[in-house]
């Protein structure tokens, strides 16, 4: 009987170390690297707590454990990969193997005033691709708000998944976007940077719809590339899908983007390159007045000049900011309803033709013309491009650096 008990006893034991063997084996090791401050004045105090306090939030997530800092900084800083970011999959994956991790976590900081802005994503180091990526806007600089925003941030990037590799950063985030009556055109808030052709302010009605949350990315792009079977020639010819110049590539019979650019608003697409992704993805473009209302706030509109804020560096690239060149989505604040980028960083495509005297003329039943409407402004434009009133144009068949569109689906 007694060896009985402790034959017993034996199996218990082993099989509750088994279990937490096995537990401790499920769990992802996280490295975590020193944010990268994008712009404006954040103390190395500040720095440290949002590093600190993602990585606690991460780990006290049953899935995530955190690995040691010894060397990671080291590491990447000998790669550029926190300057840039713009490095390839296998240095990727070699900060990962070097520091023991299976996923990196990295984060830039925008910050203007008391707000700063985290953008956050993990890397998955067995294939080198960010597998998630989550903001979150924090009101606020003290030690108590930033530890808060955090755990909000990290909420975001792990919440409902047991390895993070279920969220699918090809498929765009769609925005509810509340319908209603707003005035059009060149409205006070403007001051004396009108354009005739934003002339007469009129009230326009627009219903309910979802707009993308950022401009269609690369890696969304070449989605939508792969699944409709378009081959290599069928993309530059006639209307365009692509221009040569896009950062992507056809090889082996597959679209892929060029490494580093996958988070990259899609550029060098034509207005029917955009109109094909969008009746793909079950939407269209938006209409110049859907767009405006969006770009304006909606029904939560805060009445500014540019979209979601007076002060145009806090929420576009333009030609003061950008340094000559597109930034990733969703690097500056969001405005009213969360939407990134409807001022500056790329031209917006709409579905509508362009007509200078459009605002003063009762609209047709069946519009036509030669030139499509464009909005937002872009980074190698003025701010004042960039305000949420001024239109541009573009033939349809036009296809440049600082075009790009986003995707609408309207309310059934």
């Amino acid at each position: 009987m007694k060896n009985s008990s402790c034959a017993r006893m034996s199996i218990f034991l082993f099989a509750i170390l088994y279990a937490v063997l096995a537990c401790g084996q499920g769990r992802k090791k996280v490295a975590m690297l020193d944010p990268v401050v994008k712009s404006g004045n954040v103390t190395s105090l500040q720095s440290e707590i949002i590093r600190g306090a993602l990585e606690e939030a991460i780990i006290s997530m049953s899935d995530y454990e955190a690995v040691t800092r010894t060397g990671i900084d080291a590491i990447a800083d000998e790669m550029a990969f926190q300057q840039s970011g713009l490095v390839d999959e296998d240095q990727r994956k070699r900060i990962g193997v070097m520091s023991g991790a299976d996923i990196i976590c990295v984060s830039q900081l925008t910050a203007e005033g008391n707000d700063i802005y985290i953008s956050c994503s993990l890397i998955e180091v067995e294939s080198g691709k960010i597998i998630r990526t989550a903001g979150e806007l924090i009101h606020g600089i003290s030690g108590k708000v930033l530890l808060e925003g955090c755990r909000r941030l990290a909420e975001k990037l792990t919440s409902g998944i047991g390895m993070a590799a279920s969220f699918d950063s090809s498929i765009p985030e769609m925005t509810p976007v509340v319908g209603g009556r707003f005035m059009m055109g060149c409205t006070s808030e403007q001051g004396e940077s009108c354009e005739e052709d934003e002339l007469p302010v009129r009230q326009v009605a627009v219903s309910s719809f979802k707009l993308s949350r950022t401009e269609i990315t690369h890696e969304q792009y070449v989605r939508f590339l792969n699944e409709s079977k378009v081959r290599t020639h069928d993309a530059y010819i006639d209307k365009k899908l692509i221009h040569v110049n896009a950062h992507v590539e056809y090889v082996n019979g597959a679209w892929r983007v060029e490494v580093g650019y996958e988070s990259y608003p899609m550029i060098y697409v034509s207005w029917f390159g955009a109109s094909e992704y969008c009746s793909w993805a079950g939407g269209r473009l938006p209409t110049e007045a859907e767009w405006e209302y969006a770009a304006r706030g909606g029904s939560k509109s805060g009445k500014n000049k540019y979209a979601g804020n007076g002060d145009a560096s806090a929420v576009a690239w333009f030609s003061g900011n950008s340094d000559g060149h597109v930034h990733p989505v969703a690097r500056k604040k969001p405005n009213e309803l969360g939407l990134f980028d409807m001022s500056g960083n790329v031209w917006e495509w709409c579905i509508d033709w362009y007509a200078s005297n459009s605002y003063a003329v009762e609209a047709q039943n069946d519009p036509s013309g030669t030139i499509r409407v464009l909005r937002g402004g872009s980074w190698n434009d003025e701010s004042q491009n960039c305000r949420t009133t001024y239109r541009f144009n573009n033939t349809p068949d036009g296809a440049y650096g600082n075009l790009g569109f986003r995707l609408l689906i309207p309310e059934e």
